[in-house]
């Protein structure tokens, strides 16, 4: 049985080299995606002015899809925002680890859509737990090398907040998130360990992996 469990806990990651940093390194909520998960009612967008900065442009779209996803937990409108806005490709490839290799062509958009749908989850999960009331983008991005990095602000319902780190990277002329970080914790190399986990104890078959994600809708 798959221990991807939406409850589970993320594994520390060190920076990339030259990042500032930029997050607190506060007691961590109880999931990763926790902040990502944007929303329940009363959750606002802080208003942004035109920018010239087309990361900031893309991140406030992003923020606002998300949070009408959020609204209501929908799994559905949470699929449909990490197949539209996210490097769906690039995470799953990414989240093989040491297996990508024995990713088979013809179970490749099988293998990328049962990875969202795990991903659907884990969002729908959270957004349950967790009430966040505003969010502000900040007014800047930064590259560093083929990446961009861009900080938002959370608020949650109780009054205290806590920084997101989101990377985006341009795929096809398109502008798509790749990772968040969280207090220090990196969604996709969490979702790599718990996958090449998986994959070690069914004797290294990224077949069994792909099975297990399709049958769960």
């Amino acid at each position: 049985m798959l221990q991807l469990s939406d409850r589970e806990k993320p594994v520390k990651q060190n920076q990339p080299e030259n990042m500032p940093k930029t997050l607190s390194r506060r007691k961590v909520l109880a999931g990763v995606t926790a902040s990502t998960s944007i929303g329940l009612s009363g959750l606002t967008i802080a208003p942004a002015q035109a920018s010239k900065d087309t990361i900031v442009d893309f991140m406030n779209r992003s923020a606002n899809i998300l949070l009408k996803a959020a609204l209501n937990s929908s799994p559905k409108a949470f699929l449909k925002f990490i197949m539209r806005y996210t490097d769906v490709g690039g995470i799953a490839i990414y989240s093989l680890g040491s297996y990508r290799a024995g990713l088979e062509k013809k179970y490749e958009k099988t293998y990328f859509r049962g990875m969202a749908r795990h991903i659907t989850r884990y969002f729908t999960y959270q957004s349950r737990q967790y009430r966040i009331i505003k969010v502000e983008v900040g007014e800047k991005s930064w590259q560093v090398e083929d990446a961009y990095y861009i900080d938002t602000k959370l608020t949650l319902v109780n009054g205290s907040t806590y920084n997101v780190l989101w990377q985006i990277v341009r795929r096809n002329g398109r502008y798509k998130i790749a990772n968040v970080r969280v207090l220090g914790f990196w969604l996709a190399k969490f979702q790599r360990i718990q996958f090449e986990t998986y994959i070690s104890k069914q004797g290294g078959s990224v077949n069994a992996l792909v099975a297990i994600l399709k049958s769960r809708k």
